[in-house]
């Protein structure tokens, strides 16, 4: 997500996840899912909900899920 896609949609929008579910959440690093879900956010503002870009995949590593939700635990306020 670029900061251009969340202006064209509002400031009244809520965007949701939008990290590579394969080459970010399932072959990434817990840093790099961190990374990731950080530069959404930065893009999307206050009113982003971390998620991926669609479903997770199957064998995602159970580290890289929870580094996801501990991100929308603590970072998204």
């Amino acid at each position: 997500m670029d900061s251009s896609g969340a202006q064209a949609m509002g400031p009244d929008q809520v965007l949701l996840g939008n990290i590579d579910p394969v080459k970010v959440l399932k072959e990434g690093t817990a840093a790099d899912v961190i990374e990731g879900l950080s530069r959404c956010y930065e893009a999307a503002g206050p009113r982003y909900i971390a998620g991926a870009g669609c479903e997770v995949p199957p064998d995602t590593p159970p580290e890289n899920v929870k580094a996801m939700a501990e991100f929308a635990r603590t970072a998204v306020k």
